[in-house]
């Protein structure tokens, strides 16, 4: 990522950043502790709660659009118990499915994650072919359904649309995609100015982890442990514990100070760049972190499958697709070092292990300190939402506080 930060708005958020690193004046470092019961991980009405209000009300962010790139290109994946298409149609449009076949209800393609090309989609069960855009092209022994009319037996469509290079859709086919730049609230002008939706899709890997979904939120909205769990990969190139954060709904914004913050203050702030003098986050409600490294952003994308474990999805995406074997070998080295390297060896383990810790029972809460304030914003949030989506109200208006308990301290 080479976003300048010469407008004013990435300027003062620089300056919030050193004056954070100099005397801890933000707000966060002022609040008081708070504690978070261990329940809302492991308890099976609450994950049921999540799924019916929460991923099955809002819009979920399912990944590049680019991963179809060509016409022709399917993938398969089951998303929260659906299993769902995406498809580039012959026109070049990006199409949402159900993958169930209107017949007798068999998923049309087996094989999930990987994107594939296909002329059409057709059943293996009885050989019912549809396009690419969802429409039912054909029926074997067709004379044995007098009464079928193909131009309503089409695949089920879910509203979905493409913004900022990412598809977002809604896992109810009944139900109505929001307005995107009013629900993304002020992240939508953050990845216009951020250069998203120009990015490629690069590569891509997915795990079924043992751990709740919310673990993995949580661990990409502090930076507290990044210089003692990253020590031997990516913790030097961070200052310790310092960043500045923003609420903009139900999101956040937060930017992490890193080694070469502090040399802006010799520099000119045309010469202020997010790629070299901070790490620039954005979490997406619910479900979705969106990291600027240096020079690629890792997307996240985290979709519960029970209490205790969720499928998580790190798309890398790049400026440009590279160009020779050396560009080559610099994303797959990035790629290693940010997957296998941290992700997967690091950060996603220690979820799980904190998963299987509050299934013993042996916490009756968990502390959340001043340097962990995103945690409260997002409970906040997340409470908000169980609790006004089925009356209405707009779940992009934080409550200020559910579900998160002051400390007896």
């Amino acid at each position: 990522m080479t976003t300048m930060a010469t407008e004013p708005y990435w300027q003062n958020i620089f300056q919030r950043l050193l004056s954070e690193m100099d005397r801890r004046t933000s707000p966060d470092w002022q609040a008081g502790e708070a504690g978070l019961d261990p329940a809302i991980y492991v308890d099976r009405d609450r994950f049921e709660r999540e799924q019916a209000r929460l991923f099955r009300c809002l819009p979920l962010c399912l990944g590049p659009a680019d991963q179809v790139r060509e016409p022709g290109s399917v993938m398969a994946r089951e998303i929260c118990g659906v299993p769902l298409l995406v498809t580039r149609t012959r026109e070049g449009d990006v199409k949402v499915l159900l993958n169930v076949c209107r017949h007798r209800g068999a998923k049309l393609v087996v094989e999930e994650g990987e994107p594939c090309r296909r002329q059409s989609l057709v059943c293996p069960y009885h050989g019912w072919a549809y396009r690419l855009d969802g429409s039912l092209a054909g029926v074997p022994r067709a004379e044995a359904f007098p009464t079928l009319d193909k131009h309503l037996t089409g695949l089920r469509d879910l509203p979905s649309v493409v913004r900022h290079g990412m598809i977002w859709a809604m896992l109810d086919p009944a139900a109505s995609l929001p307005d995107m730049a009013s629900f993304l609230n002020g992240v939508d002008s953050d990845l216009e100015a951020a250069g998203l939706g120009s990015h490629r899709f690069y590569r891509q890997s997915t795990s079924r982890r043992a751990t709740n979904w919310k673990l993995i939120v949580e661990a990409f909205l502090e930076i507290y442990h990044v210089t003692r769990l990253h020590s031997g990969t990516i913790g030097p190139f961070f200052a310790d514990a310092v960043s500045v954060s923003d609420s903009l709904g139900p999101h956040i914004r937060f930017l992490a100070a890193r080694d070469r913050t502090r040399e802006i203050r010799d520099l000119p702030p045309e010469r202020w760049t997010l790629s070299e003098h901070g790490t620039l986050v954005h979490y997406v409600f619910p479900n979705t972190i969106i990291i600027y490294h240096p020079d690629y952003v890792s997307h996240l994308g985290l979709f519960p499958i029970a209490p205790d474990e969720t499928l998580f999805v790190h798309s890398m995406l790049t400026p440009h697709l590279p160009a020779d074997d050396k560009a080559e070998a610099h994303w797959v080295r990035s790629f290693d070092l940010i997957d296998r390297g941290v992700f997967n060896s690091e950060d996603l383990p220690i979820c799980e292990q904190i998963q299987r810790g509050l299934a013993s029972g042996a916490n009756d809460r968990l502390i959340v300190g001043r340097l962990e304030q995103n945690l409260k914003r997002f409970h906040a949030s997340l409470d908000h939402a169980l609790n006004s989506v089925f009356e209405g109200a707009s779940p992009t208006e934080p409550a200020p506080t559910l579900n998160v308990r002051r400390s007896a301290r």
